[in-house]
């Protein structure tokens, strides 16, 4: 008789467990929720938090020598154009 008992509790605990890991309502209502704290916050770009998440040091060095590089040749560029301006 302690058999078949054992047997129905098991059978309600997978019930129990699979009802909780594949409820449509309750993940629903997370992505509602998750829907409604971005639109409160502006976080739209969820992405870009995932990609900044997954950077390694040695793709944020060279991100950064690129801004460096950038502002160095915006630099020239006004020199340039400065001396340009003069000539005229």
């Amino acid at each position: 008789m302690n058999n078949i008992n054992r047997v129905e509790d098991l059978t309600k605990v997978f019930d129990r467990t699979w009802t909780a890991n594949h409820n449509d309502v309750a993940k629903r209502g997370r992505e509602k929720e998750r829907e409604f704290m971005n639109k409160m916050f502006n976080n739209n770009n969820i992405t870009k938090e995932r990609e900044l998440n997954r950077r390694t040091p040695s793709m944020m060095a060279n991100n950064l020598q690129n801004k460096i590089n950038n502002v160095s040749n915006l630099e020239k560029q006004n020199k340039l154009n400065n001396i340009l301006k003069k000539w005229k």
